[in-house]
């Protein structure tokens, strides 16, 4: 069987599902914590891992009515954190404060959930358990210590620094957020563990007057004007790229995913430079990543400019768009089909 970690709302997955249902391959949808029937379940499974001892056997045991359950594959698309399944009702004895508690239990609970995808690993997989670990900064300097050329940046709470920064860009930056994902609430949602998750628009800054002498740790650069826009997909070794003509809209100029329903933006397949490939590869192999949604901005000045690496970004437009057909090559890869 083929175990997928997924969300309820990527339909790239549905495609590949698509792809394994064609070539006769039994699969199952891990969501999260979820009541839905016929999603795969944690909570109702048996699981043992074992390991160490002289003779350093070990063990991984997954049981489902006391059948054991055989992955062929995994693949984590877009895993949940949530540690919700394995989380059981337990009595309070008031020896601890019941918050304190159910915390302890569920930080505890984590070091399991950890390590079952971390063995998971062991079998044959695309992409990673362990997706919220890039770092921007970091990645953005790893990727101009391999080569990549990017954008002037800035990381500060100091207003008097963000201005010299601004004068050396021309008066013209962007924020956007350090982290990929912010948590947003809503008045609606009253229970205090449950949020949802919203992506940050990058956003145009050319007045700073108003800024406050300190505020929270940010990360600034400088605005490129842009020819087009590239996405290139890294999918084990290869690189597939799509040159966007996100400027020609001003409603996508500054972010692609600030999208106009009612004037697609137009994609076509492009051919990076071997130089500049050869950098993305070294550069996702030093992530240890086989699989990423990198962005690049061509610049009116010529050079092309490294923005950041999704590692669970979206694919689908790229792939539709230029017929790339990676919804046939992941299942193909989780089923170890010989291309």
């Amino acid at each position: 069987m083929h175990l997928i970690f997924s969300e309820h709302l990527d339909f790239s997955v549905n495609r590949v599902i698509d792809w394994l249902s064609y070539y006769n391959q039994q699969y199952d949808k891990y969501i999260g914590h979820s009541t839905v029937d016929d999603h795969f379940a944690f909570n109702d499974k048996m699981i043992t891992m074992s390991f160490g001892g002289t003779d350093k056997k070990e063990s991984f045991i997954v049981k489902n009515d006391n059948q054991e359950i055989d992955f062929d594959s995994i693949w984590f698309r877009r895993p949940s954190s949530d540690i919700s399944p394995f989380l059981l009702d337990f009595e309070h004895k008031a020896t601890y404060p019941k918050d304190f508690l159910e915390y302890t239990i569920q930080k505890r609970i984590k070091v399991f959930w950890d390590f079952l995808g971390y063995k998971l690993k062991e079998k044959l997989h695309q992409g990673s358990f362990n997706t919220t670990g890039l770092n921007k900064p970091i990645v953005l300097q790893e990727a101009q210590n391999l080569g990549l050329t990017i954008p002037k940046t800035l990381l500060t709470n100091d207003k008097e620094e963000l201005k010299k920064f601004f004068e050396q860009c021309n008066k013209k930056i962007i924020t956007k957020s350090i982290d990929g994902l912010i948590p947003q609430h809503k008045e609606k949602i009253t229970d205090n563990n449950k949020h949802l998750l919203a992506y940050q628009l990058t956003t145009l800054i050319d007045n700073i007057e108003n800024t406050p002498a300190t505020f929270a740790p940010s990360l600034f650069q400088e605005c490129i004007d842009k020819e087009y826009e590239i996405r290139t997909i890294f999918l084990n070794g290869t690189l597939y790229s799509a040159c966007i003509f996100s400027q020609l809209n001003e409603q996508t100029k500054i972010d692609m995913r600030n999208r106009d329903a009612n004037h697609p933006t137009r994609y076509i397949p492009y051919q990076l430079d071997n130089k500049i490939e050869t950098s993305i590869i070294k550069l996702m192999n030093t992530l240890n990543l086989d699989y990423g949604a990198i962005d690049i901005i061509k610049g009116l000045d010529g050079h092309y400019y490294f923005l950041e690496i999704n590692p669970v970004g979206q694919y689908g437009d790229v792939s539709l768009q230029c017929n790339y057909y990676l919804n046939k090559k992941i299942a193909e890869h989780l089923i170890n089909v010989q291309p």
